[in-house]
């Protein structure tokens, strides 16, 4: 008997393992259903999803919009003081984090070789060669990522993309329910449902507020992955940038719904904490007195402490090494505000031909009255912004 045809061998693999998908998911659906502890359930979708693809490593990263980072939340197949302990950035540079900010699957196959993404040292220390990041949503809104890591240069196909995803939607229906569960007891301890409708129609357009700026952010990366000369790609960057910036400051507006203010030492602590991810061996440093600031107030700055704090990682530490401190001080007496952005690095050069970082600071520094003072001391480069509180 001849042998079988290669694609029929192809053909028969392909049907086993999507029938192998569906019976996880369908076993899966069920535990998720019937869970009672979150923590569980998410170490429980690490395992499934291990089985499902075949693979050794899978982790979960849950944002926290207070600290602008993703945290490992649950994972299998990693050393001790990855799971709990490792936080990733939400930029595009980072691979969860592009998927965090466009709600898109991501296949990278060859990571350490890819120069769209930062390879960080957790992923060095265990060898990942390819990746597959999905979304995980709760009542519309990314709350975190799902990663399947490989040793072993991989493409994940299609098939596999979708398996996560739908593991993901379940699990993210799952995190709704207990969501509502947790909401539907403290409006009924409260006893003032009339509020709580308030803060509902707030959230509400707080969500979709966030999935316009996903879906902005996944415009412009298709954009930006079109383009071949380099400084439109670092321009398209820089913009994304901005926007996540932005974005993050409605991250902070929706924990706050009632009041529809800006705590800017908890908005400036998340800016930073993502930064924190950007550049092995740079350390930002924060030290804030909080303010309530409206979001008209709170996103120039927040803008600014972006320009700043990106313009030092980039330009004022050629050899790598170095720190930036972002911090800001409350004058109750005169009712000012002052946000001071210092490193400790090389110091300003002359101006670079067609940078726009500090044209820009000086714009948004306008808008909410501020007076921008450049000064450079024996080391680095200090920038304190002087604003009223109250206009």
């Amino acid at each position: 008997m001849a042998d079988e045809p290669e694609s029929n061998r192809d053909d028969d693999a392909l049907v086993a393992r999507v029938s192998r998908y569906q019976d996880i998911l369908t076993d899966y659906s069920r535990i998720a259903a019937e869970a009672k502890e979150l923590g569980r359930l998410l170490q429980l979708t690490c395992v499934q999803a291990a089985r499902g693809i075949g693979i050794k490593r899978t982790k979960i990263m849950r944002y926290r919009p207070a600290m602008g980072d993703l945290l490992v939340e649950a994972g299998v197949g990693w050393k001790p003081g990855v799971v709990g302990q490792v936080k990733l950035g939400t930029d595009i540079a980072s691979p969860p984090g592009r998927t965090f900010q466009t709600r898109l699957p991501l296949v990278i196959d060859d990571l350490p070789n890819d120069p769209e993404f930062r390879y960080s040292p957790v992923l060095q220390e265990h060898g990942i060669v390819s990746a597959l990041n999905v979304p995980m949503a709760a009542d519309g809104v990314v709350w975190g990522v799902l990663e399947v890591d490989s040793e072993e240069p991989r493409h994940f196909s299609q098939s596999d993309a979708k398996f996560l995803t739908a593991m993901g939607n379940i699990l993210g229906m799952a995190v709704q329910r207990k969501l509502l569960e947790h909401h539907a007891g403290n409006v009924a301890r409260k006893a003032i449902a009339d509020v709580e409708q308030q803060k509902m129609l707030m959230r509400e357009l707080l969500h979709r507020d966030k999935n316009d700026f996903q879906l902005i952010m996944a415009l412009l990366v298709m954009q930006q992955s079109k383009q071949q000369d380099p400084n439109v790609r670092q321009a398209f960057r820089h913009v994304l940038d901005r926007v996540a910036a932005i974005s993050m400051a409605h991250d902070q507006l929706s924990m706050r719904p009632e009041t529809g203010t800006i705590d800017l030492a908890d908005y400036l602590q998340a800016l930073c904490g993502n930064f924190d991810q950007r550049r092995e061996g740079i350390r930002i440093e924060t030290q804030c007195e909080h303010a309530d600031l409206v979001r008209e107030r709170a996103v120039p700055l927040g803008l600014i402490t972006n320009e700043l704090v990106t313009n030092a990682i980039k330009h004022a530490f050629p050899d790598g090494r170095g720190t930036v401190r972002v911090e800001f001080t409350v004058d109750q007496a005169t009712e000012q505000g002052r946000l001071t952005v210092a490193d400790n690095g090389t110091g300003m050069g002359p101006p670079r031909p067609g940078s726009a970082g500090l044209p820009l600071v000086q714009s948004l520094a306008e808008q909410v009255g501020a007076s921008v003072r450049q000064e450079s001391p024996g080391r680095g480069t200090v920038f304190r912004i002087t604003f009223p509180l109250v206009v």
